[in-house]
């Protein structure tokens, strides 16, 4: 396969995840030629790439244009097209007809989308584009988070996928989960019906709460809503949409979009790619935060929670106590306690519900584990059984939310002693 893919084609180079994951290659000593609607926007793709690497090479193996001049050309040179455009699947589609005319043969063609099913995308391209056409869900941003989700269609080449996620192994050192062609995959199915049931959440109890009650100190590198501000509510909305429409089953109903998050989007609050406007939060000059208020989508001072439990756990993870830092989680009491235990009993409740229908039953949890450590720097949820207590009070826990025990988890074996590396989920903040 390193012989086969001697040159890339990115379409969207101009979008973040399309950008770097570009320069990615290019760091890698791959060609790469750089594609999107406007010259000016794959050159700052190519920025967004050098910022991400610090690396002359990348400059190296970059070659920058627009469609309209270079589109067929470079279908016809690349071995393999990612495609990275807007996640529309009426755009996604517009493209792959051209990319269909135009491509060689024997050319792999892949999406990183995970939110639009896969075999929706295919319909009505030619055989050869069905048998090398497959998902390469890269995560953003690759430099810090190295998880791929690879998958194909009912009529890829199941050779193709295995070679693909070879290179994507070896060459970019990614860690590749393989998943079923379900709409979200498996990370994006977890986290973004956690972000949901969260954003619902803040209208209650106010955005600069929720962050700091599922903060890391719960297993999370970077707090929920500031994760979305990363993302871009854009993003969210978009594959919020997309569960809804094509998933279904356990806890669907914690999927939605709260009105105050479209008001948001309209106003132009998009979060880190609208830095002027804000998103969840706003830095100021003098590099002060205010935080969105749900009910008037106007921005608020901080109000700098302080809740004993939460400092309390906190401390105990400065300490490297993990198993401390549970139980004193597991023994608060209150309505922000509530709202903790919650959230790590829908996390630990729908990680194992996935096994099985977005991977392989015969991997277990494990690569759920690997998507969600990976993908999200979320502490694994095998780990977060274990620190809550083991599967015994687990289940309890899910159990007292009135939440559906999955069969994986009521048959793993116990596993309260061990555990794995979970210091980096837990930065000492």
């Amino acid at each position: 396969m390193d012989e086969r893919i001697k040159k890339v084609l990115v379409l969207g180079a101009s979008g973040t995840v399309g950008s770097l994951v570009g320069g990615l290659l290019a760091q890698n000593g791959i060609p790469v030629l750089f594609l999107s609607r406007l010259l000016e926007g794959t050159r700052k793709g190519v920025g967004r790439a050098q910022a991400q690497a610090r690396a002359e090479i990348i400059e190296e193996n970059l070659v920058c244009g627009e469609y309209k001049n270079m589109l067929e050309k470079a279908c016809s040179e690349a071995d393999w097209i990612l495609e990275c455009v807007t996640e529309d699947v009426a755009v996604k589609k517009e493209m792959y007809k051209i990319v269909d005319q135009h491509r060689r043969p024997d050319s792999i063609v892949s999406s990183i989308t995970s939110s639009i099913p896969l075999e929706e995308l295919i319909q009505g391209r030619s055989e050869s584009f069905c048998r090398n056409f497959l998902s390469t869900h890269f995560y953003n941003p690759p430099a810090k988070m190295s998880a791929c989700e690879i998958c194909g269609t009912h009529l890829t080449d199941p050779a193709i996928v295995a070679q693909m996620a070879e290179f994507i192994k070896t060459k970019l050192r990614r860690t590749v989960i393989p998943v079923k062609p379900t709409a979200g995959f498996a990370g994006n199915r977890i986290a973004f019906l956690l972000f949901s049931h969260l954003t619902k959440v803040a209208m209650e109890r106010g955005v600069e709460l929720v962050d700091y009650l599922i903060g890391p100190y719960t297993g999370r590198v970077m707090p929920p809503l500031a994760t979305l501000d990363l993302v871009g509510l854009d993003v969210h909305t978009a594959i919020i949409r997309s569960l809804m429409k094509h998933t279904n089953g356990v806890m669907h109903d914690q999927l939605g979009i709260p009105p105050y998050i479209e008001t948001m989007i309209l106003n132009g609050c998009m979060g880190k790619k609208t830095p002027e406007k804000g998103g969840f939060y706003k830095v100021l000059e003098n590099r002060k935060r205010i935080y969105m208020d749900p009910s008037t989508c106007a921005y608020i001072p901080a109000i700098t929670p302080h809740i004993r439990f939460v400092e309390n756990a906190k401390e105990f993870i400065h300490l490297g106590m993990y198993k401390k830092a549970f139980q004193t989680i597991m023994g608060a009491e209150g309505e922000e306690a509530a709202i903790v235990k919650k959230f790590l009993a829908m996390y630990s409740a729908y990680s194992y519900a996935m096994v099985g229908e977005v991977t392989d039953a015969q991997y277990g949890i494990q690569g759920i584990n690997a998507v969600m450590s990976t993908g999200f720097n979320w502490a694994p949820p095998s780990s977060m059984v274990n620190l809550i207590g083991g599967k015994t009070t687990a289940i309890a826990l899910i159990e007292s939310q009135a939440l559906p025990v999955p069969r994986q988890l009521r048959d793993r074996e116990d596993e309260t002693d061990h555990y794995l590396n979970c210091g980096k989920y837990f930065p000492a903040k």
